[in-house]
């Protein structure tokens, strides 16, 4: 099988992209955005890439001719999510791609969904999260189309080494800034990068793979505390080294926010075509500079101030409901490869090893952690 894998200078699309190729488990070819993007997977000898504009249907049609299944595992933000799930279905269904596996999220629900919530369960796109209400479109959009198999996965939080849950740890520690709200006593619906793999892996042979959408997560949820434990505990420190901090409020919506969810209204639908693509971008520009942080003062150190959480955090550090996979046991024979403690313990060797047995002594000192979401 021949897999366009878009995605794979992200954290699950590298590990994807390094167990296949050592495995020879599948023929691959990456997809990437630019030259550039091919910096992390230089270390493998990559045996097909191609460039395309993946927000492109004609682009990234050309560039996954010949592939027999597609991988999608973009991390995008808001806008780009939907415009990036219609441009592959576009693209597969006119290069003869059969089958495209979509890393979608369970997020769909909420960061702290209802008691009861299961795969079947109906979406709302108003959220207070943007990226959440971008998931569900695209999956609408995808769960309505024809001319390709289409397998819809929901991973929760996707952990494991190079995770950005982990790498910004040892100097958050260190500085005393590493937080749980409320005590991190709600529930963590995780998943480990090669358990998501292995869902993935279904996805692209299982004959009934298009009944999705599958919540897809380990064989165990523990609280963000218990979750955490045995990756501090690598570095020397302990969860009572976390600080505790209030839940916040749902952020207020910005001029941007505001100003995007006209543009998804019915009218603003008709009417955008008439305008040019540097008009639009250049609004785009001008939203993205009036929302963007104040520039900090080059002339003064910062000073960490007590840490806080916002609210998507916070409504995940207080969850109360645990996602059932039962959808995905039952109907793909999911079964997780590896167990949750085996799980967090390479997590936690691979930071001790990393970093040593505990923080470094400069807390300034950087991490490749960045804020991302699976």
């Amino acid at each position: 099988m021949k897999v366009a894998l878009l995605g794979g200078s992200g954290f699950v699309g590298t590990r994807l992209l390094e167990k296949w190729l050592l495995s020879g488990s599948h023929d691959v070819r990456v997809v990437v955005r630019s030259p550039g993007s091919l910096a992390r997977m230089a270390r493998f000898a990559l045996p097909e890439w191609e460039q395309a504009d993946v927000f492109d249907a004609a682009s990234l049609s050309r560039a996954i001719e010949g592939c027999d299944t597609m991988v999608h595992a973009i991390v995008g933000d808001a806008d780009q999510i939907a415009t990036a799930a219609q441009a592959a279905l576009e693209a597969c269904r006119s290069a003869g791609v059969r089958r495209l596996v979509y890393l979608s999220s369970a997020s769909v629900h909420g960061q702290n969904p209802p008691p009861g919530t299961n795969d079947l369960s109906p979406l709302r796109d108003d959220q207070p999260a943007e990226y959440n209400n971008a998931k569900v479109r695209a999956e609408r959009l995808l769960r309505d189309a024809s001319g390709v198999e289409v397998c819809i996965l929901r991973p929760g939080i996707v952990y494991g080494p190079r995770s950005q849950w982990f790498s910004g740890l040892p100097r958050a520690l260190r500085s005393r800034q590493a937080f749980l709200v409320e005590g991190g006593q709600g529930i963590c619906n995780h998943i480990y990068v090669d358990n998501l793999v292995h869902a993935i892996e279904l996805g692209l042979v299982h004959p009934r793979a298009t009944e999705g959408p599958f919540y897809v997560a380990d064989d165990a949820a523990l609280s963000w505390r218990e979750f955490y434990r045995p990756v501090v505990q690598a570095l020397g420190f302990d969860v009572s080294d976390f600080q505790v901090v209030p839940a916040a409020p749902p952020r207020p919506p910005t001029l941007r926010d505001r100003v995007m969810r006209v543009n998804r209204g019915r009218a603003s639908q008709l009417l955008m075509p008439m305008f040019s693509r540097r008009l639009k971008d250049a609004v785009k520009a001008g939203l993205d500079r009036y929302s963007a942080a104040a520039v900090p003062n080059g002339f003064v150190l910062p000073q960490p101030g007590a840490p806080a959480a916002d609210w998507e955090i916070s409504q995940l550090h207080t969850c109360a409901t645990r996602l059932p996979m039962d959808r995905a046991v039952e109907i793909l024979g999911y079964a997780p490869p590896l167990g949750t403690t085996e799980a967090l313990d390479r997590s936690a060797r691979w930071l001790a090893g990393m970093w040593g047995t505990a923080a470094p002594a400069d807390p300034t000192a950087s991490t490749d952690g960045r804020t991302a979401r699976a």
